[in-house]
């Protein structure tokens, strides 16, 4: 069965065009409109959905709402998700939803804050959701869900929900980056954790922690400095560390802002990186290629999940068939923060 992006492949215009002749809605040239009109001839293409799903809605707009909608990485999601938008003539509404809760579910609780935060959304106006971020409690999703069934997850992953959740592999991704630097011969390891009180910044940590575990390398409390992601918490982590009698090569930093803090405290400190202490991170921000030196960190698949998950949104709210994927792999990225200690062996 032909779909809207078989007709707009055909035709040799965008989705949106196609979408607005379906829908009779903007104005469209008679040479653009006939070129549309042959494309469905010639694929028997029966417009019964597609973009005039569009046109039954009342209000055309999508809602973001996130507890991770700050810093360059997201905002760069943001952009992803408008450009997925665009050719429908789709208004996006953008709500933060709050940084740090506990995992509760009492009356007055952040979860209970967040439930009602994200029903006056759609009650607002908005014909989906896009559910950004950890820091919700499943029950809380669920329950949502059930009420309002237009919603995908960012970041986020509950079994019961598997076509509507787009994530990746947060331990595996830790583990990788533990791996990495103990391929570099680096057994003295610590590290400056993100937020322990979400299920990504968990399980990254776990993932780190399992790493050294499989490897029989033991990480005593004292060079584990529990951080939030900030350049600030970064910057004192890397000063706690250096304060501990506890010796380490290495640093794992929970995202490239804490990493790149931490160069900047041992720089100052008088500590080169790479060469007396190796620092690892976990973004791959667009700056972490021009930092001294240029920082070896996790490659976190944001963009791809943000378009999959706004696409699956669009199948769910006006009945269109876009292409959405489900598998998000990491990429480790090596470049000058981390010495290889046994190419001196």
């Amino acid at each position: 069965m032909a779909t809207i992006r078989d007709v707009a492949r055909l035709a040799g215009v965008g989705i949106g065009t196609v979408s607005r002749v379906l829908s009779d809605n903007g104005s469209v040239s008679q040479k653009t409109l006939a070129k549309v009109n042959d494309a469905m001839a010639a694929l028997n293409f029966t417009p019964n959905s597609s973009a005039r799903a569009l046109s039954s809605k009342k209000y055309n707009t999508i809602g973001i709402w996130g507890t991770e909608t700050s810093g360059e990485l997201n905002r760069k999601t943001l952009i992803n998700i408008e450009h997925e938008l665009e050719p429908f003539n789709i208004k996006i509404i953008v709500t933060d939803g709050n940084k740090k809760s506990t995992k509760n579910n009492t009356p007055n609780s952040p979860q209970t804050t967040h439930r009602k935060s994200i029903e006056n959304i759609f009650r607002s106006g908005c014909d989906g959701l896009i559910i950004w971020g950890s820091d919700i409690s499943d029950l809380e999703i669920i329950q949502i869900e059930n009420e309002y069934p237009n919603i995908v997850l960012l970041n986020n992953k509950i079994d019961l929900l598997p076509n509507k959740c787009f994530t990746f592999d947060h331990y595996q991704a830790g583990y990788f980056a533990a791996k990495n630097l103990i391929d570099n011969g680096h057994t003295k390891i610590a590290c400056i954790t993100g937020w322990l009180d979400t299920d990504d910044g968990n399980l990254r940590q776990q993932g780190f922690l399992d790493s050294l575990k499989d490897n029989n390398i033991d990480i005593p409390n004292t060079l584990i400095f529990e951080g939030n992601y900030t350049f600030r918490k970064g910057y004192e982590g890397a000063l706690h560390l250096l304060n501990q009698k506890t010796p380490f090569t290495a640093i794992f930093c929970g995202n490239d802002q804490s990493a790149m803090a931490a160069i900047s405290a041992l720089t100052k400190k008088g500590f080169n990186v790479p060469n007396d202490i190796s620092i690892m991170g976990y973004d791959d921000m667009n700056i972490a290629s021009y930092t001294l030196p240029p920082l070896s960190t996790i490659q976190m698949p944001f963009q791809k999940m943000a378009i999959s998950a706004t696409r699956r949104l669009l199948n769910l709210c006006y009945n269109l068939d876009l292409e959405v994927n489900y598998d998000f792999p990491i990429k480790l990225i090596n470049r000058e923060s981390v010495r290889n200690l046994k190419d001196e062996v």
